[in-house]
């Protein structure tokens, strides 16, 4: 199961996540940083980031905001900082 990891200056990664459950929400936590948040996008995926990230100094992710936007996951005056990590629903489950 792949994940793209997308970075607030734009970079997007690919990295394959570990099929066993715990082992995967460490590191989608190790990712962004802390608790995960979710929001659905179209395509049967999932934004995960840490909305905590807000409460300190941070950079905007243009692009996974402009994506959860779009998919009126979030507010329109609201953002998305940091890394963020776009998974397939089955990643979640």
């Amino acid at each position: 199961m792949l994940a793209t990891i997308l970075h607030p200056g734009g970079d997007a990664k690919t990295r394959k996540l570990p099929e066993d459950k715990v082992q995967r929400q460490r590191l989608l936590q190790d990712l962004v940083g802390g608790c995960l948040e979710v929001v659905p996008v179209p395509g049967a995926k999932y934004l995960v980031f840490w909305e905590q990230f807000k409460d300190r100094p941070h950079v905007i992710n243009e692009p996974a905001t402009e994506i959860a936007r779009k998919a009126e996951s979030i507010r329109p005056d609201d953002y998305i900082a940091g890394v963020v990590v776009v998974v397939p629903r089955e990643a979640l489950a």
